[in-house]
């Protein structure tokens, strides 16, 4: 990028800078007036964040995001009220500022997209701290939310960070609002199986099984005729945590295998049919 406009920006300011006669009074007043301002930002971000502690809505980031961009906001407003009381030409000034800024924009391109993620995210709250969730093909806990990454505390001991853009622009499965969640276990069954009686021990059995919701019941559907079995799956609800889907699925299955091994019903392999020559003749083929 051209760095000549940024230059002439500059010595823009510069002149309008050079004519200035500062005394001891100006320059005082104008530290006053930023003192003030620093104070005014600093109180404000705590009287902020302690109204959102009070309410206690669920989402504190929303807050303390808040806080900090009115902090912000009073620190630019006295900078600016301090120069005009030293009587500064804000013209040029504001043109350079802006100038950088610009090239601060494009050079900090993704920091502020992730940012600005941040804001939605923190606006909309799909998730909060704490929530268990799968984003962008993670799943685990919402460790922290910050102004670049959503933290997930995954299953398996990993932190892993997720840039804000990319958990807007993904689908985000929130396993802690509903409250319940279903899980499917398939089951093939041989093709000489009562299938009737197959589905209702599987019910019977799965509904029996620890962790398993009572309500909604739990359902099983044969769906396929597959290559070497007939499928079918076992439907439950249980509790919505990462870890308490695959401990009710475990027991689950356990229970289905135990009471169908009890009732003589196979849980069939995959079995392959072969022709021999001598049997082709011997049936007359």
């Amino acid at each position: 990028m051209d760095l000549v406009p940024v230059q002439d920006e500059l010595n823009d300011i510069a002149e309008s800078l050079a004519p200035l006669h500062l005394d001891w009074l100006s320059v005082a007043i104008a530290l006053a007036i930023m003192v003030v301002a620093l104070v005014l930002g600093r109180l404000a971000r705590r009287a902020i964040r302690r109204v959102g502690a009070e309410l206690d809505v669920g989402a504190p980031g929303t807050f303390d995001m808040a806080a900090r961009l009115t902090s912000y906001a009073i620190g630019v407003v006295g900078l600016v009220v301090a120069m005009r009381s030293i009587g500064v030409d804000l013209g040029p000034v504001i043109a350079g500022l802006g100038l950088v800024a610009l090239v601060a924009a494009i050079a900090l391109r993704p920091f502020l997209e992730n940012f600005a993620a941040g804001l939605t995210l923190q606006v909309q709250h799909p998730v909060e701290l704490g929530d268990q969730v799968e984003i962008a093909g993670v799943e685990g806990t919402i460790g922290a939310m910050t102004a670049r990454s959503v933290v997930v505390d995954t299953t398996y001991g990993r932190r892993v960070f997720v840039p804000n853009r990319n958990v807007l622009d993904q689908p985000i499965t929130n396993l802690s609002r509903g409250g319940q969640r279903r899980t499917t276990v398939d089951v093939g069954l041989a093709y000489d199986t009562d299938l009737d009686a197959a589905a209702r021990l599987m019910a019977t059995a799965a509904a029996a099984a620890a962790g398993v919701r009572a309500d909604p019941a739990v359902e099983v559907f044969v769906y396929e005729f597959g290559d070497s079995t007939i499928n079918a799956a076992v439907r439950f609800w249980h509790d919505p945590g990462i870890r308490d889907g695959w401990r009710v699925r475990h027991a689950v299955a356990l229970d289905v295998k135990r009471a169908l091994d009890e009732a003589g019903i196979e849980i069939a392999f995959p079995q392959r049919v072969i022709w021999t020559a001598e049997a082709t003749s011997a049936a007359g083929v």
